[in-house]
């Protein structure tokens, strides 16, 4: 519980501090500061923690969509007073040991953050983030590259047609294709007329090129003002070092001004609304409904943080798990298989937003769908809320509180967004992140009686600001789209004088110029060699043999939660098994057991742990070119629940039940989850497709998360209810081979004084399983063809992928192989396939524990020249001078990439990983101490062993009319063309 400190307000400098609490699950303290002269606001996290977080952020509500603040966004990071050179953002990727690091757009805020281990790399962000938001150059020629501008398909000949260029026009065209964008998009246009959230933040390629360069000047005149700006810090930096840097190179240089960045709040309907929104598909040969339905209502004030924290234990009780009652009457009701888009509480608007649909629904079923969301919600307020279903969303929001993970984003940002709604909208971050004294509230209401309720009753069924939104497949709207885009400029280049000709090409000449100059980074700070730890630090553990099975105990500060994982092999499977596994892992945790239903068991799930999970693992040897065939249960618990979320792990492995009917609707909504997420898939179906052609590694994978996945799901979703039974029957024969007391291996990490009760715990566990059975030769699964494949998918961008066999993580090579991939992605890719080529991203990518490097673009329009330039990166290194400059840089990443941010609940499971697959502390020690003597010959050299003579595989996934292309521009690129 926070705790207020008595007193005089104290001052820092420049800056008052408003405010000034106790915050004893951090070990710290919260500080509200507001700068005197600018009236700049910053919010202070003071605690141990020696990953130290920084963020500025700006109220930046749009107008249209146009995009000007995502575009922005880019073009702030392109150059600065200071940092003058062309993108000191990535730039200092290359000179840092940064754990986070990036510029983000929402729907009506533009921020900066970063992360870092390192004070002196603290520093250099600090220094380069101030002046890039603050000071940036703003040039045109940024604008062009990153946003919009005109260019003919060949730069330099007015006769091959007009065409649109800009980084952020091709991410978005990749971004706007998925049905859960065109979701939002739906719910802005419809739920907040005429406010920011009715556009784009991030730009409609249909109105990105109305985009004007004053404009996006004017916008950050507006908006990027220290006035504007509210700033963020976390860790274990002297607050006093951090408030003196922003004001010397920032606030000092300002005045307080008037910047009017307020949302008003939505006028509310009378009675509700509807509208249908379409997302781009393939045309398809089944008949399969592929709509979504969302009822969607205008709820709370998003900074009203006990209303908040209300609407989201609301928003958990109706719809978290299987048994939740709206999520079970929505699948119950068999007018789809899966929740929609846009489901659940969403405060990331002024006023928040909750949702209930489903998704593979047939348009003109969308009424029928909003009537179970109404008709449920009537029920339950009407009969009340199950105070046990209460009672697990407050034990979600306890456990997520205190549970202090670097998973997904570093601890030191997630408890930034956590406030973001209250700091930006004015309401009290502090109990947005510490909720206490509006749990103890949301307490008492609740004992008063008939509280959710009311809530239910007042936010939704008597609120009349609600929209019916139908989401629908148009099959030719990516055609529409493009003729569209091609027509406007056909008319553009109709009115063309040759003078504006001539400029288009001199325009285009001159920024291709800019781009390949050599940049002078002299001004910008870096790292050192000398600067990166060479150390790993040692893991703990203590091994104990419960009855046949081995259990691994890591003790670590865990702050009162039990990380627990239960490992087995399944290489003894056959591959029709191992095809099953993805669905077997969703069934294993979402079906009943031991005389309890589904429902009873998603219960005891959200009750007592903080969630379960399931997944066949592929993990890579350091040494031999093998693998390990793993299948990894995963639960997390507070430690006073140990003994349920055993006795629950014990039931789904031990006693498994699985009903025919449960069955079909897991496997409608695995299935119906993919199909809505092909368009966001397209890269990594792209990668993995083209890992399957080099090794059994990567033919396995594909088959558990890949196309092949996706074609096995296919299938299974076309089986009837009746024809289950042998699909059950072959899941609990995987359930038999693969829990079985020898064959078990249980990796805990937790506290010290919780391992002898886990002890004995886990003792009833093992004993719930039979010993080891007969002994099966492991099947390895077969790579497939090598032929180079393009698959058509509905977005109008491409994903390609080539990639090379190489060496693993203890051979000599490994090293120089990791740096050249930084260096080739940092100093040739970066600049061929994004600020020329126009791709979102461009990548090189060693796989030192696979042995294997690929090359890849992300959101490209490009597909023929993308594989040009994967074979002009060979060349460049063999036949050009290596930069000694860039090569430390290189090193320097490579040193990041192998020493990642870890909390304690990731440090037990990696060591438990490494340990198994011989990525021993010594070895990945060695490993470093090798990284930082490869030589600019290393470079050369494996660029000659295994890129210039030895063979490649590549896969495409793109859209129809730019694999069409590409086939026309070059037939022999591939042998393979068909739709995922």
């Amino acid at each position: 519980m926070a705790k207020a400190k008595s007193g005089a307000v104290d001052a820092i400098g420049g800056y008052a501090i408003t405010r000034r609490e106790t915050l004893e699950r951090l070990d710290g303290a919260y500080l509200e500061l507001e700068h005197q002269t600018t009236g700049a606001r910053h919010i202070h996290i003071e605690t141990p923690d020696d990953n130290n977080g920084f963020a500025v952020f700006f109220p930046t509500p749009p107008t249209d969509s146009t995009g000007v603040a995502h575009i922005l966004e880019h073009v702030v990071l392109a150059g600065s007073q200071r940092f003058p050179v062309r993108d000191p953002f990535f730039s200092m990727t290359r000179r840092s040991l940064a754990t986070f690091m990036n510029a983000l757009t929402g729907s009506d805020w533009t921020m900066y953050l970063f992360s870092t281990r390192n004070a002196k790399d603290f520093k250099n962000l600090l220094d380069v983030y101030l002046d890039a938001t603050f000071f940036p150059k703003l040039s045109e020629d940024s604008f062009k590259q990153e946003g919009i501008r005109f260019e003919y398909e060949d730069p330099a000949d007015p006769n091959s047609g007009l065409r649109y260029k800009g980084v952020v026009f091709n991410e978005m065209k990749g971004a706007l294709a998925t049905p859960g964008a065109a979701v939002d998009r739906a719910v802005g246009k419809a739920l907040f007329p005429g406010l920011p959230y009715a556009y784009v933040s991030g730009g409609d390629p249909q109105d990105i090129p109305n985009l004007t360069w004053d404009h996006l000047k004017q916008f950050h005149a507006r908006y990027y003002h220290p006035s504007n700006a509210r700033f963020y810090t976390y860790g274990n930096q002297s607050l006093e070092t951090t408030l003196e840097t922003i004001e010397r190179s920032a606030l000092s240089r300002f005045q307080r001004i008037e910047v009017d960045s307020s949302i008003p709040d939505v006028k509310r309907f009378a009675q509700p609304t509807a509208a249908v929104e379409p997302y781009p598909a393939v045309a398809a040969e089944d008949n399969e409904p592929k709509a979504e339905a969302l009822t969607a209502w205008v709820t709370v004030p998003s900074a009203d943080s006990f209303r908040a924290l209300a609407m989201k234990v609301l928003s958990e009780v109706l719809l978290s798990n299987a048994g939740s009652p709206l999520r079970k009457a929505l699948i119950d009701s068999g007018l789809g298989s899966a929740l929609a888009d846009g489901s659940g509480f969403h405060d990331d608007y002024k006023e928040a937003v909750f949702g209930a649909g489903l998704k593979g629904v047939a348009a003109e079923d969308a009424e029928k769908v909003q009537q179970v969301v109404l008709e449920t919600l009537d029920r339950v307020a009407d009969r009340g809320v199950d105070a046990s279903q209460v009672d697990a969303a407050i034990h979600h929001l306890e456990f997520e509180k205190r549970e202090r993970s670097n998973a997904g984003l570093p601890y030191a940002l997630r408890i930034l967004f956590a406030s973001m709604p209250a700091y930006l909208y004015g309401g009290d971050p502090l109990s947005s992140m510490d909720f206490d004294a509006d749990l103890e509230h949301l307490e008492q209401a609740r004992a008063e009686g008939r509280f959710f309720e009311n809530l239910i009753r007042a936010e939704l069924l008597d609120n009349q600001h609600r929209a019916l939104l139908t989401v629908v497949p148009d099959t030719e709207l990516e055609e529409r789209q493009r003729q569209a885009e091609l027509d406007r400029l056909a008319e553009v280049e109709s009115k063309l004088s040759g003078q504006d000709k001539k400029k288009i090409v001199e325009d285009a000449l001159r920024l291709k110029a800019d781009q390949e100059a050599k940049q002078d980074l002299e001004e910008l700070p870096t790292l050192e060699l000398t600067d990166i730890p060479m150390k790993f630090e040692d893991v703990p553990s203590r091994d104990v043999n419960v009855r046949r099975a081995t259990v691994e105990f890591y003790p670590q500060p865990t702050n009162g939660i039990t990380y627990l994982d239960l490992r087995t092999d399944f290489s003894a499977l056959s591959t029709e098994q191992k095809d099953l596994l993805p669905l077997f892992s969703r069934a294993l945790t979402q079906s009943g057991a031991a005389g309890q239903d589904y429902v009873q068991i998603a219960a005891r799930i959200a009750a007592h742990t903080g969630g379960v999970g399931a997944a066949a693992q592929v993990q890579s040897l350091a040494a031999n070119d093998d693998y390990l065939q793993s299948f990894v249960v995963s639960g997390r618990a507070l430690d006073r629940n140990a003994q349920p979320f055993i006795e629950l792990l014990t039931d789904l492995v031990a006693r498994l039940e699985v009903e025919p009917r449960r069955l079909k609707e897991v496997i409608a909504e695995i299935s119906t989850r993919l199909e809505t997420s092909i368009a966001g898939l397209g890269f990594q179906f792209a990668l993995l497709r083209a890992h399957s052609k080099l090794s059994s590694e990567g033919a396995i994978n594909d088959r558990l998360q890949g196309i092949g996945m996706l074609h096995t799901m296919r299938g299974l979703a076309r089986l009837a209810e009746k024809d289950l039974g042998p699909v059950i029957a072959r899941l609990d024969e995987i359930r038999k081979v693969l829990f079985r007391s020898g064959a078990l291996r249980i990796v805990v990490t937790c506290e010290e004084a919780m391992i002898q009760p886990l002890e004995e715990l886990l003792t009833g566990l093992v004993g719930a399983l039979p010993p080891d059975g007969a002994h099966v030769a492991p099947a390895k699964v077969a790579p497939l063809e090598t032929a180079p494949e393009a698959r058509t998918a509905p977005v109008p961008v491409a994903f390609n992928v080539r990639i090379f066999k190489t060496v693993r993580f203890v051979h000599p090579d490994a090293p120089a192989l990791l740096v050249l991939a930084n260096y080739l992605r940092d100093t040739f890719l970066h600049r061929e396939l994004r600020e020329k080529g126009g791709a979102y991203g461009g990548y090189a990518q060693a796989g030192v524990a696979s042995g294997t490097f690929y090359f890849g673009s992300y959101r490209d329009p490009n597909i023929t020249r993308t594989y040009d330039v994967f074979d002009q990166a060979v060349r460049w290194v063999t036949d050009h001078e290596i930069d000694p400059e860039n090569l430390k840089e290189a090193i320097l990443g490579a040193c990041g990439d192998v020493d990642p941010l870890e909390s304690p609940d990731i440090k037990g499971r990696r060591e438990a990983t490494n340990r198994s697959t011989g990525f021993t502390r010594e070895a990945r020690e060695r490993f470093k101490q090798r990284l930082l003597k490869v030589s600019a010959d290393d470079l050369r050299r494996v660029t000659h062993s295994y890129f210039m003579a030895a063979p490649a595989v590549q896969t495409t996934v793109a859209g129809a009319d730019l694999i069409e292309e590409a086939r026309r521009e070059r037939p022999e690129l591939f042998q393979v063309v068909a739709p995922l």
